[in-house]
This record gives C-alpha cells, structure tokens and sequence, in this order.
C-alpha cells in the first residue's frame, strides 16, 4: 500500500517547515526518505501515531563513509563488469547455474573462477565450477548461462548487504517504522527544512471627496522542494521567529577514551556546546501599465480572502481556508490578507531617509485583526501605478507608514544654529559649576511648486537628553523622533523651526574668575548680590595670595643672585694675602661679604612673612567658601 500523503503543512519564516501526513496503511513495514541534510531535524521531532495498531519500533540508515560500508561487505562490484565481478566474488562458495537451451540444464557446484579475453571480456568469458560430487572442473561460456542462485544464506546476505549499502550512497536516507500487522490509521509528523515562506502585498488607494480608503490584499508565497505532489494540502503560514537550532543527532559520535593502568584518571567535564530605497524615479521613466485597476472593489471580488489569523503568543500563523495543491518543484501563492483600510495621503521629509524632498506617503491602520508580516508592497493611486514600499512587521491596531515615491515638486532645505545659556552657578569641592542650557535650533525652509496646498509631516530626529522649547506641541513623538504637520500653501514657502534644550555643566576654579566675568553674572541674575559679595572679597583674597607669592618669588630671586655674589666674592678671596695692598682688599671683600649675609637674613624674614600671611589668607579663604556653600 501506498505511503500516507501529506495532509498538513506548517512554514515557518527560519527555515524550517512541520509536515504531517494522515491515511491508511496496510503493512508492518513503512519507509520515509529524507535528505540527508533533513536528518536531524527529523529525529529530533518526529512523531509516529497508530490509532488502530501500535508502533513496534524505527530506525534508519547509519550516516556510514560508502567505502567504509562497501569494505565491510564480500564483494567487489564495478558499474562496468558487475557480473564478472560478481561470479570472480563468489569463488570458493556454492552456486546453481542454469544454462541455456531447451533442456535448460542446471549445474551445482563451487565457483573456482573467471578466465576473461580482455579483448571481449563479455563475450569470451568462461565461468569454472568444481563439481565435488564428481570430483571434475568444468568451463561454463558466460553467453551459455541464464541464471546465477546463490546456495549459501551467508553470500546472500552479503549481496543484500553491499546493494544496500551501495543504494545509501545518495542523496536521499531513509527512516523505516515497523508496526504490528494488518491495517493502521496513521499520523505522522516531524520538523524538516523548508524555504522560507514570503509574503507580498498591494495596496489600491482611493479619494472620493472627502473619504479615503485603501484596499489591502496580501499574498503569502510558498515552495514545494519535496520529493512529491502536494495534493489538497492544510497550509498554514506563520510570522514570528521561534528559537531553532540543528542538533547532531544523525552523525553517530564515538567519544575517545583513555586507556586505563592501574590508576584511572578522573572523570572528564562536560564540555560546553557551544532601505527603504532612497533613489528617486522621475514619471516618464515609469513604464509600467499592467498593474492599472479600475477599481478596489473589482479586486477585493475577484479574490476573496482565502486564510485566517490567530494569535499564537510571540507568534501568529494565517491559516489558509482552502486545501493547496502544489506540484513536485513548483511554488504557490494563497491570497492571506484581503480588507479596506482607513487611510490618508501626506508628505513626509525625514533627512535620515532623503534629503531634500520629502516622500509620499500613505498612512493606515491596520484594522484587520490580523499580525501583517513584513513584504514589499506594490501602491496604486486611482488604478496606476505610483511606487513601492516594505510593509514593516505590524500588529493588529497599529498604524503602517508607507513611503512610496519622493515628491519633486516639494523641496526642504535645512539649517542649524546653537546657543549656550548659562542658568546657575554652583559651588562644589572647591571649585565653582556652571550649569547651562546648550540651545540647538534646527531649522527647515519647505518650498512648494504644487499648484495646491499640502501638508508635510516633518520627523525631526531628538538628541539625547534633550527636551524640546520654544516648539508647538509634536503630533506624535517617541524616545528618537517627533514629527509635526506644516502646512504649505500652492506656489509658497514656510520656515519651520524645532528648538531643543540640553543641559549641560562645565567646571571652573574660582581663582579663573575676573570681575568682568561676575559683573556680568550679576547682570544676567545668574547670582544675587549677596553672591556677588562674597565671590568678590574671595577674588580680593585671592588677588592678595597671588600677589604674596609673587613677592615670595622676588625674594627668592634676590636670594639668588646675593648666592651668586657671594660665591664669586669667596673665590676672589681665596689667593690673597693679608698684608699690603692684597691684605687691604682683603678686608674690603670681607666687609661686603658680612653686609650680604645680613641682606640673607633680612630676605628670610621677609619670605617668612609673607608665607605666615598666605597662611592667614587661606584661612580666611576656607572660611568665607564654606560660608558660600
């Protein structure tokens, strides 16, 4: 009896599909064929259900090297001369041939060999049996035999063996389910890889007066890469992303083991398992006339919605209404979607996508209870062809933005500006913090040549941590984009412009401040005038601390330069005697030498003042910042 048809099939849009097949059988034996590559998903899911028998057990074909699965076989058998290589095989074993002519003799014997005229090894071949009741050997010509049978259970076994293995050198593997006998009702399903299913869109939009609707019609494309027809077949499309992985299961794995003397080594540790296209198209290059409709209700009955939705936690399948037949190496497409929409034509400019003009567009809802999934989308307006699109994966009540084709007629220009508004000032470890707003003015300039009004939706993108100032209210606004409508009158010009506001902080020493600086604090209310106060008798101590370091520097340069002095006073001393004239200089320089050593001492104490008065400064400068903080 046949194998079961396929009766149900599930796609998925990560590679993988879940088929079923449901009918009867009558056997104790039913062979599945897989692709290799198809292997270990499929014993990883499959899943065998008798309802009138019971399932015995299943295996499949050992994923075996065919060298290493022919070399474990008795025979030898080329594509070119398999017979001779059979009967030369077969030496040594016991065999009946039967030969031809009317008495159709049969012999019975023990295959010594083959003796082949290479010229035409066909031909001229003779075949040698020993006959061992009779003790005789004798030549049989390979033309005058009809039949070769096997006599020993072993050499037939070896045949089937190396056919067999020969045969599971393609492509395809098998999985065979033994069952009790007589007749079952089987189901039988399993996980198998499958192309991903896709989906395709059209979208008819269409103005009367004041209403605006849009015909959405979906398609869902799918494949047969099967082994067989597809006939009346439960189809079933599914978006989402479920986690799927392939795990080896078909490969067998013989783990290496250590060899062990008399002290074994420890146990091993398991090992870890690891755009939208932005090219505008003017209209004369638009050659395109096929797609034209008359109407969105002539498509909406000429195909009528062939599938339904459900919810399926993180995912959603379109369960298609009608039985699907699909030949062996073709595809389908099942009508999925098929409902009006509400909707509306704008202008959108978003200099992330396009600079200069902004696109048209349509917005929708999705108002068809139904997860859309993600597929280009074909647009007509009033029957013709107008542009294409993504339709982004959408949920039930979400709104679509469907941007088809750039609006030449509309240009945007833009232009930027910053501005830092200081707002406080604070005290902190020392050192002062100034707070301010940095003011970012993005401006754009949108030009019409449309002989009517329109409406752009601008999508201005924020920077972090900014807050939009000084801007009517966004229409619509999230964590990256705020978007306004700015009407354009026909032949006109509008300016719009988006304000934003960041706060920032910038770190200055006190000792950095100038008088100029903190007038102009006071000025702009930045600090009050008791701030104002004291920040200036700090800045006056600072001055005065400043002003005793440089004292303490001239100081030390004077000291210096008496070192100097002294050191070439001492070295002129040094060959002089103390008599005569000689002894007369002597003194002299001696003399000078007691008068620099005084000029020391009068420095030190100098230096030492000043240091003690820094001192009684910094004090008083603590005091007067913490009085400030």
């Amino acid at each position: 009896m046949t194998m079961p048809p396929i009766k149900r099939m599930v796609l998925y849009k990560h590679g993988v599909g879940y088929f079923e097949r449901r009918g009867q059988f009558h056997g104790e034996t039913l062979t599945l064929s897989f692709p290799r590559t198809a292997m270990d998903d499929v014993l990883k899911s499959l899943i065998v259900i008798d309802r009138s028998g019971q399932v015995r057990n299943i295996d499949f074909t050992t994923p075996e090297d065919r060298a290493d699965r022919l070399a474990r076989s008795g025979f030898h058998l080329s594509q070119e001369q398999s017979l001779l290589d059979l009967l030369r095989d077969l030496r040594g074993r016991s065999v009946r041939l039967t030969l031809a002519g009317k008495q159709a003799e049969q012999v019975k014997g023990l295959v010594i060999g083959v003796d082949v005229e290479h010229e035409q090894p066909l031909r001229r071949a003779l075949v040698s049996l020993y006959l061992s009741d009779q003790r005789v050997v004798r030549p049989f010509a390979l033309d005058d035999i009809v039949q070769v049978e096997l006599l020993e259970e072993v050499v037939h076994n070896d045949l089937i063996f190396f056919l067999h293995a020969d045969h599971g050198d393609r492509s395809d593997r098998s999985v065979t389910v033994h069952l009790t006998p007589g007749d079952h009702d089987l189901l039988i399903g399993y996980v198998a890889p499958a192309p991903a299913w896709r989906v395709s869109y059209r979208l008819l939009f269409e103005e009367d007066g004041n209403e605006a609707r849009c015909w959405l019609q979906g398609w869902g494309l799918f494949d047969n890469l099967l082994d067989e027809d597809l006939r009346d077949v439960e189809v079933t499309l599914v978006a989402g992303q479920p986690i799927s992985f392939r795990y080896q299961l078909y490969q067998p794995q013989t783990p290496d083991r250590p060899v062990v003397t008399d002290r074994p080594p420890p146990s091993p540790r398991p090992k870890r398992r690891a755009s939208f296209l932005e090219e505008s198209v003017s209209e004369d290059e638009i050659q395109i006339h096929a797609l034209a409709l008359s109407d969105s209700t002539e498509a909406a009955e000429s195909t009528p919605t062939a599938a339904s939705g459900e919810d399926r936690d993180v995912l959603f399948a379109y369960r298609v209404h009608q039985p699907v037949s699909v030949g062996r190496g073709q595809s389908a497409m099942a009508p999925i979607v098929g409902s009006y929409l509400p909707a509306r034509r704008v202008l959108v400019y978003n200099s992330k996508r396009m600079s200069r003009y902004p696109f048209a567009a349509l917005f929708l809802t999705n108002t068809t209870d139904l997860t859309l999934e993600q597929g280009p989308v074909t647009v007509l307006i009033g029957g013709e062809y107008a542009g294409e699109a993504v339709v982004p994966f959408t949920r039930a009540g979400a709104e679509i933005k469907v941007l088809y084709a750039a609006e030449l007629g509309v240009t945007v220009s833009e232009s930027f500006d910053m501005q830092n508004i200081l707002r406080s000032i604070r005290l902190g470890q020392g050192d002062l913090i100034a707070d301010s707003y940095l003011l970012t003015f993005s401006r754009y300039k949108i030009t019409s040549t449309l002989a009517k009004s329109c409406t752009v939706i601008i999508e201005h993108t924020l920077s972090d941590d900014a807050e939009i100032v000084d801007t009517p209210p966004p229409q619509s606004q999230t964590n990256e984009l705020a978007s306004w409508n700015v009407e354009v009158p026909a032949f006109g010009s509008v300016e719009f412009t988006v304000c934003e506001r960041s706060p920032i902080s910038r770190y200055e020493t006190i000792s950095s401040l100038t008088g100029e600086k903190l007038q102009a604090w006071l000025h702009d209310k930045v600090i009050d005038d008791t701030t104002f106060q004291h920040l200036s008798r700090v800045l006056n101590l600072l001055r005065q601390i400043d002003a005793a370091k440089q004292q303490i520097a001239e100081y030390e340069r004077e000291q210096q330069r008496i070192f100097e002095r002294q050191k070439r006073l001492q070295q002129q001393l040094t060959p002089l005697h103390s008599d005569g004239e000689e002894g007369a200089l002597r003194q002299r320089y001696v003399a000078t030498l007691d008068q620099l050593e005084n000029q020391l001492e009068q420095i030190e104490a100098a230096i030492t003042d000043q240091q003690n008065l820094i001192k009684k400064h910094k004090d008083r400068l603590d005091r007067m910042l913490s009085q400030l903080q």
